[in-house]
């Protein structure tokens, strides 16, 4: 499989590349709200990045993103963000999971009952009973995301991407 060159540098080994993307979107998603707005071009992509992990049906010029908090590694999931924001004058809340993968394809994990289950299934479980249990938090649109770096990506990948179109 051919990854793509983002990570791939002189270093021997991947370098922990998966963390480094972790720290990569973590800022980069943080940088999508207005407080960044003086660096034209960085706030302009990362809006729009942020924007479509979303998957927001509205035009990106009514969203003015007011609120972006990121989590790494919390329970074991890449990053947990939480995004407020102002479309066309009304709050929306979203709980966004990101799932990043470098050099491993998807694999099983134990859930909390020790089956042995598709890792983001598990993800998205102890996600969904975290949002549930929040009364502050209960309503808010949950979205999930699985990023990559392959420039083809594995079979795992490609097989739950098709499953969850």
């Amino acid at each position: 499989m051919k990854d793509s060159l983002l990570m791939c540098d002189s270093t021997e080994g991947d370098g922990k590349a998966e963390i480094v993307m972790d720290y990569v979107m973590s800022w980069s998603l943080r940088h999508a709200t207005k407080e960044y707005s003086e660096k034209k071009d960085l706030y302009r992509y990362c809006r729009y990045m942020l924007y479509k992990l979303l998957q927001i049906e509205a035009p990106l010029k009514n969203i003015t993103f007011t609120e972006v908090k990121v989590w790494k590694e919390w329970k074991h999931i890449d990053l947990c963000v939480e995004v407020k924001l102002i479309n066309n004058n009304e709050e929306e809340c979203y709980a966004l999971l990101i799932e990043n993968k470098y050099y491993t394809p998807l694999h099983e994990k134990r859930d909390a009952e020790g089956n042995w289950r598709n890792q983001l299934d598990v993800y998205r479980e102890i996600f969904e009973k975290y949002y549930d249990a929040v009364p502050m938090k209960k309503n808010w649109k949950r979205k999930y995301a699985l990023v990559s770096c392959f420039e083809r990506p594995s079979k795992s990948i490609r097989k739950y991407r098709e499953a969850n179109k």
